[in-house]
């Protein structure tokens, strides 16, 4: 009898976080599942750990694969899949209890082929760090929660409105078939290239704005923990998107929207360069790409991750800087002194509020009244280009009286 979820989970030497993972699924309030575990060669305990859980509740579906990455993993996990539906899980993260019963409930009432929830970020500790952002994992200013949305009502913003991540997805197996969708053979940032074509793909997606996975981020020893030794693997991986939305018909209607998130995808990536690290990504993106590097050239500049960048940028005006993400603070951590121009940073990010940042304190948004600085400049770096529309509409209706500056990627620069 078909199931009607189910879960797929990778496993690679995550045993100090496996059990929390597994019983957030057991005490869920929708039990109609099968759990397919994939361990992709791990080497601690965690496949021990899958074999007590199994021994226990025989909905375990336990399968073993040489260490092949996350991708073929899931890969395996979905051609053995007996369920409606195929929710993905990272094995180090875990769900809020009522995740299956309000996936499930959202992706029957409007026959969805993706549905789609937010997210809490947690430490290791399962600390929550982020809560409530507007564009992790979902762009909230852009999609209309609770309505089917498609391609066809963002045609050069349908790569910009959800993360490329698996693990806040319910996807209807059916639709997965028909489309003969899978990860590519990669063994980081397969993730890019495999939602951006369930997202082209798909007729029906329904998103909702309720916090139901707890991602564990950062956690020391994930692939996500060292992606600046593997910037060139992002764009691999947009490449692999790139022959798909051409094989499939996409790409000629579709072109602008795809350039667009590649260039996102190389400003993120590159943001987490050391000076090394960047020489060898050009080296790579070049050789990688020899025809149509040059395309790219304004995504390539990373003159605006410094100190000094910003400086001059600020020039003598008093401002806060619209966006604690982890980019800036790459850009703050690197200052020799405190800058007196830069009065705090401003993030929605409720978990954030009255904390230090490097050497500046986090303000929720209506503190701009209160501070009066002399403009406001938009430091977001995020895959969600459209995020900056957004927030200039949101800024001009709420903060008339104070100068939103323009934001420091807008400049195109020619790169040599």
């Amino acid at each position: 009898m078909e199931v009607k979820i189910s879960i797929i989970i990778p496993v690679y030497n995550v045993e100090k976080y496996l059990r929390e993972c597994l019983d957030s699924i057991l005490n869920q309030s929708f039990q109609d599942f099968e759990i397919i575990c994939v361990d992709d060669g791990s080497t601690d305990r965690s496949l021990a750990i899958l074999q007590e859980y199994k021994t226990r509740d025989d909905r375990f579906v336990i399968l073993q694969q040489r260490h092949s990455g996350a991708g073929a993993a899931r890969n395996n996990g979905i051609r053995l899949a007996e369920g409606k539906y195929i929710q993905f899980l990272d094995a180090d993260d875990y769900f809020e209890r009522t995740l299956l019963e309000d996936m499930f409930t959202y992706a029957e009432q409007h026959n969805a082929d993706l549905t789609v929830c937010s997210s809490k970020k947690v430490d290791i500790d399962g600390n929550v760090i982020e809560t409530g952002s507007p564009n992790f994992p979902i762009n909230i200013d852009k999609i209309p929660l609770g309505q089917n949305f498609s391609r066809h009502d963002f045609k050069d913003e349908i790569f910009c409105l959800l993360i490329p991540v698996v693990w806040n997805k319910l996807i209807r197996k059916s639709f997965l078939k028909e489309n003969c969708l899978e990860f590519p053979p990669l063994t980081i940032y397969e993730d890019i290239a495999f939602i951006h074509s369930l997202v082209i793909c798909a007729e029906r997606i329904i998103a909702f704005n309720k916090e139901l996975i707890n991602y564990r981020f950062n956690r020391p020893g994930s692939l996500v923990s060292t992606r600046s030794k593997h910037t060139i693997d992002a764009v691999k991986s947009c490449v692999y998107l790139g022959q798909f939305l051409k094989s499939r018909g996409f790409l000629p209607e579709y072109e602008n929207a795809y350039r667009k998130v590649f260039i996102n995808h190389i400003r993120a990536e590159i943001s987490y360069c050391n000076d090394e690290e960047y020489r060898k990504f050009l080296e790579d993106f070049k050789t990688y790409l020899p025809n149509d590097w040059q395309k790219y050239q304004s995504a390539l500049r990373k003159d605006y991750i410094t100190p000094e960048y910003l400086k001059k940028f600020i020039g003598n005006k008093k401002v806060m800087l619209w966006g604690g993400s982890l980019f800036i603070r790459q850009v703050l951590e690197r200052e020799t002194e405190k800058n007196p121009n830069i009065l705090g940073i401003i993030d929605r990010n409720v978990a954030s509020a009255g904390k230090q940042f490097c050497n500046y304190t986090i303000y929720p948004p209506d503190s701009i009244n209160e501070l009066k600085p002399d403009g406001v400049i938009l430091t977001v770096l995020s895959n969600n280009e459209s995020i900056y529309e957004s927030l200039k509409e949101e800024f001009n209706e709420k903060y008339p009286s104070i100068e939103l500056m323009p934001n420091i990627f807008e400049e195109e620069i020619v790169f040599c």
